[in-house]
């Protein structure tokens, strides 16, 4: 690991500590409601017996899911504290997972085509470059598997500054009346200079929490489509994170989604 990548695993695992709402295992899942979290459109079939690699997806949440829908789950995460999260619930639900902790970067501990299904939240902008990981998801995925991929929408990463979320957002810095302050360059690699409003966050005591948090980069369209295209990837579903709620106040979680989708969702097949 780069000193980077070492500081954002020192902060990741504060975070944990500091009770981070995805680092909360989803210890009141049922089969339905998991099935409604990570599959809702039915996109990858009958999930029963499929080996799925919850790639740096730590926090006791997703590989949880696929496991009581009857999965073959591994997941893995460069976080010690988010992996506890899967031991806990894997514990409350008497599941068998896999647990590793690892780089997304490097899987070098599994076989060439040893998962159905890879499935990777929201990570990828942890790391400045794209390549390693779509190589190694090629890899280790089935031809035929399904690759699901979280990543920031680049096109408004960085509309927002520090200190603009949450009670007291500053209306005049953030909406200024005509749009949301898009500032930063569009670079695939940029290194992101805001604060992700996550990271004040309300814990389960009610008490605000205030942490740093870790380094993201961002990763233009291109280079994420063209990465997966020349791998031979094929796009089934493209997902946006958004709502219709445009008439909610202006600087708010509410209004900022409405406007500017921050994620995007992408499914990809591995083609035969």
């Amino acid at each position: 690991m780069n000193k980077t990548t070492k500081d954002n695993e020192k902060k990741w695992d504060k975070l944990v500590l500091s009770d981070v709402p995805c680092g909360r295992p989803k210890i009141d899942l049922t089969p339905k409601k998991a099935k409604a979290m990570l599959d809702k459109d039915g996109i990858l079939g009958k999930i029963k017996n499929k080996k799925v690699l919850c790639l740096a997806s730590g926090g006791g949440q997703q590989s949880i899911g696929f496991a009581l829908l009857g999965a073959k789950v591994t997941v893995t995460d460069f976080s010690l504290e988010q992996l506890k999260q899967d031991k806990l619930a894997s514990e409350k639900f008497s599941k068998d997972i896999r647990i590793i902790k690892s780089d997304m970067r490097d899987l070098s501990m599994f076989k060439n085509n040893e998962f159905d299904i890879v499935y990777q939240p929201y990570s990828i902008n942890y790391v400045p470059k794209t390549d390693k990981v779509f190589d190694e998801v090629s890899r280790v995925l089935k031809k035929g598997g399904i690759y699901h991929l979280m990543f920031h929408n680049p096109f408004v990463q960085g509309s927002w500054k520090d200190g603009c979320w949450g009670s007291k957002w500053n209306k005049k810095e953030l909406w200024k009346g005509k749009g949301y302050p898009i500032w930063q360059p569009y670079k695939d690699g940029y290194k992101s200079k805001t604060t992700d409003p996550s990271w004040n966050f309300v814990n389960k005591e009610g008490k605000v929490v205030k942490r740093k948090g870790p380094q993201e980069f961002k990763h233009t369209l291109s280079t994420v489509l063209n990465g997966l295209v020349q791998r031979g990837f094929k796009l089934i579903q493209m997902d946006e994170h958004t709502q219709n709620n445009y008439k909610s106040v202006p600087g708010t979680w509410e209004h900022y989604i409405s406007v500017a989708p921050p994620w995007l969702f992408l499914w990809i097949m591995k083609e035969k």
